[in-house]
């Protein structure tokens, strides 16, 4: 499985802002995960707390900002 996360795809709507993550089979199925935050900022911080809650990323997760390809940890 390969997990994408990007602080880039952070969009508003309405008054709200959404971070997602997509991670990718070997077997071609994916899986979109979303966070909702008042800031762009917020909203990357809860995606990366609930991937973290769900052991999809390490403990120290790199918050650079690009896209990341990470593997889970299990």
């Amino acid at each position: 499985m390969e997990l994408y996360i990007n602080s880039n795809w952070t969009e508003c709507y309405e008054n709200s802002y959404i971070a997602e993550a997509i991670a990718w089979s070997d077997n071609g199925n994916h899986a979109t995960i979303y966070s909702i935050g008042n800031t762009s900022e917020e909203a990357y911080a809860k995606l990366v707390d609930a991937l973290g809650e769900l052991k999809l990323l390490p403990e120290a997760p790199m918050k650079d900002g690009n896209a990341s390809k990470e593997s889970p940890s299990g």
